[in-house]
């Protein structure tokens, strides 16, 4: 968990840097040199699906793809991808050269047609919203997607408003383009069991800013932000005329209580 009395202030000597090192990787770091349980960093605790593993090394062998981003094709059994391994891996060497590989090559700028279109689908099959493959980017995870959108409509000097606390992704990125943060604090509600914001500090911070940063579920409180909220953000974000909301909806699926669930802004 990290707030704005961890960052660094800026510093009139360019020769400094804006970015102190990564709180996770300084705690794995120390882990590390103590022997010492590392809570700071998340590792998986079970391995991929065994078909996507299967999936994995039949594209890689093949060239191909199997169909298995397309709908008509999601029935493929895993003993039917070993087959096909196992197949791969008797051909003759001459056949094997005259292969045509798609698969290995220089992806697209934006990310194969292929996943951008599942992408599409993911959104039309959970939420109802259409958005046209043309529209979607694929990227190397979120510190690539958020570093991206940061770059991309921001300018040394604008402002950037995020919630308190938060993740250090957001502040650290933020440094790098030389954008100005502007944070507002999640506060518990009078009762304890809920975390809220004071309106007029979000209105205040959104006034010429040129984005927000919207981690919802929110990591670490875990809050879900609430319909009525998010159309108080997107209402301020439109009296701004030029104020972009970046959303980090990376925990969309981790939601266990009925009653406050993920909201995607479409």
């Amino acid at each position: 968990m990290t707030s704005s009395d961890d960052i660094m202030p800026p510093s009139d000597n360019d020769n400094e840097p804006r970015v102190k090192e990564s709180v996770i990787r300084l705690m794995t770091r120390l882990a590390m040199q103590h022997d010492a349980v590392n809570l700071s960093q998340g590792f998986p605790n079970e391995p991929p699906p065994r078909k996507v593993k299967l999936a994995l090394a039949q594209a890689v062998l093949s060239g191909k793809d199997y169909g298995l981003l397309q709908n008509n094709h999601c029935d493929i059994t895993e003993q039917e991808l070993a087959d096909s391994i196992v197949n791969l891996l008797t051909k003759e060497t001459e056949e094997d050269d005259n292969m045509t590989d798609d698969l290995n090559q220089y992806s697209p700028p934006m990310g194969r047609a292929d996943v951008r279109k599942a992408v599409s689908d993911y959104y039309s099959r959970l939420y109802d919203y259409d958005v046209s493959d043309d529209n979607i980017t694929l990227t190397l995870g979120a510190t690539e997607a958020v570093a991206t959108a940061l770059r991309t409509v921001g300018r040394p000097g604008d402002k950037v408003v995020v919630f308190e606390p938060f993740h250090e992704l957001y502040s650290s990125q933020i440094e790098i383009f030389y954008l100005d943060p502007v944070y507002v604090t999640l506060k518990p509600n009078k009762e304890g069991n809920w975390w809220v914001y004071d309106e007029d500090e979000l209105k205040g911070a959104i006034k010429g800013s040129k984005a927000i940063i919207l981690n919802t579920p929110h990591n670490p409180t875990g809050k879900c932000f609430e319909y009525k909220e998010l159309k108080q953000i997107v209402d301020l974000c439109l009296q701004e005329e030029d104020c972009y909301i970046i959303t980090d909806e990376i925990y969309e699926h981790m939601t266990y209580n009925d009653d406050r669930k993920h909201i995607l802004i479409p």
